[in-house]
């Protein structure tokens, strides 16, 4: 096939904002909410955004790191790939890795989150050399392998808190003098345990560097409660920044170089946001657009440099890559639309993105228990309790957002209607959806057609031609 690529990329950066890229058209727009000073230094990815097909309305199925890769990995909603939540289901749904594999192509997985993106979850399956923390072991088997077919993920959490450093490992005498000068500024004792609730941790750590980690938390826990969030996004941007410098910066330069010499493309993308207001502590459970609305970019031969404005999902990567694949199978269906990376051709074809947020009955600390209790194990365990406490479904015109209580019942909705015409009867289509999406229940690799056909029923209803 013409498009056909011997190596496909994917590199996530951990928690980036759509506007703190600074060849991004949305750059700074943070600045208009945030009162910080500090410029944004993004020079190792302005180079790539530039020279490929950069999405600047593209939206995450979910707030959280877990469910957002898994549904760039498969194409499916979350609540049609098992998961959904923040730690506690594991994939039913294959994976992009699984269906190249079945081609002959080489996987490698390289993550800083083992314990979300790890075995726990399923995110090995179909996976044949796996990394935790060590980009360049992984690039190195991208080259031994260049002779193959292969399809590389690379994820960095240098931008999620503790923002820059991630662990000592990459931060060291840094991350420490950091830690310590902002519990002298701001007049934080040293962390008493009981006091911190948010124990969870997403990778494996030693005493020392669970301790520094705890600390970094709890400063950012005292920041929150005396609502210093100017003080808070300085932080994230300091750690943008210093991300790029120390870490970020050679790796993406090699790729790059490599994407040019071989038959290769790069998927570039982010998880989600971050966002510091009294709605929003960080993005765990948050639905702002600035934690949803995430960057992606697509380089590579033949992939024309332009700014693509129409709405599309993360859910459209896996089957835009499934059209990179020699045998770029329909039968093995997604929720998602494959991109038109190629020719740069806006599609006509009108469609809706949606997100949610789950809530467990549990505290941050029971929660951290259920993942040590299936760490131990290395198996997920019985499902803790949840209930869906936030969802939003948007197209190009408008967007709806629906707030819960335990019992189901809505206690805030929130509509923008883009169109000079307001139409009701829309939003009240858009809920049918979200009703018709939440009655599906999804088995292992099997679609559920009728559901999928009464959706599409919908935006037709809507006035949508797809």
């Amino acid at each position: 096939m013409k498009n056909t690529r011997q190596h496909i990329i994917l590199v996530s950066v951990d928690t980036l904002r759509a506007d703190c890229i600074q060849a991004s058209p949305r750059a700074n727009a943070f600045r208009d909410k945030y009162k910080i000073h500090i410029p944004l230094k993004t020079n190792p990815l302005d180079k790539v955004l530039k020279a490929g097909t950069y999405y600047n309305n593209c939206f995450s199925a979910a707030p959280y790191t877990s469910a957002s890769h898994a549904a760039y990995f498969t194409g499916l909603w979350p609540r049609h790939n098992g998961i959904y939540e923040f730690f506690n289901r594991k994939l039913i749904a294959s994976t992009i890795f699984e269906h190249a594999k079945n081609q002959g192509y080489i996987t490698i997985f390289q993550t800083d989150f083992p314990v979300i993106l790890g075995k726990y979850l399923g995110f090995t399956t179909g996976i044949d050399h796996f990394f935790i923390e060590d980009e360049r072991r992984a690039y190195q088997t991208l080259l031994k392998n260049r002779q193959n077919k292969t399809i590389s993920f690379f994820h960095f959490a240098g931008v999620h808190y503790p923002y820059g450093f991630h662990t000592l490992k990459f931060g060291g005498g840094d991350y420490l003098r950091k830690v310590k000068f902002l519990e002298k500024k701001y007049n934080v004792p040293r962390l008493e345990m009981r006091k911190l609730d948010d124990v969870l941790d997403e990778t494996f750590r030693d005493a020392k560097d669970t301790e520094l980690l705890l600390r970094y938390k709890y400063i950012v826990q005292k920041l929150y409660a005396e609502a210093k969030y100017d003080d808070l996004f300085e932080l994230y941007v300091e750690g943008i920044n210093y991300f790029m410098e120390h870490r970020f910066k050679q790796f993406i330069k090699r790729t790059i170089d490599f994407v040019d010499q071989e038959n290769a493309s790069l998927f570039l993308f982010a998880d989600h946001g971050e966002e510091w207001d009294v709605y929003s502590e960080g993005h765990h459970n948050s639905l702002s657009d600035n934690v949803l609305r995430v960057p992606l970019v697509v380089y590579g031969k033949d992939i024309p440099p332009r700014i693509e404005n129409k709405l599309v999902r993360s859910i459209d990567v896996a089957p835009t890559i499934m059209e990179l694949l020699p045998k770029a199978s329909r039968k093995i269906k997604m929720d998602g639309r494959p991109l038109d990376i190629f020719h740069g051709r806006g599609s006509s074809k009108k469609i809706y993105a949606l997100a949610q947020v789950w809530m467990s009955i549990a505290t941050k600390r029971q929660i951290a228990a259920y993942q040590q209790t299936t760490m131990k194990k290395g198996k997920a365990t019985k499902p803790l309790n949840t209930y869906l406490f936030a969802e939003v479904i948007r197209t190009s015109d408008e967007k709806l957002a629906l707030y819960y209580n335990k019992k189901g019942s809505v206690l805030k909705e929130e509509k923008v209607v883009n169109r000079k015409e307001f139409r009701s009867a829309n939003i009240l289509k858009l809920k049918k959806i979200l009703k018709d999406y939440n009655a599906t229940r999804r088995k292992k690799n099997r679609r559920l057609p009728s559901i999928e056909a009464k959706i599409r029923s919908e935006l037709i209803n809507l006035g949508y031609n797809i």
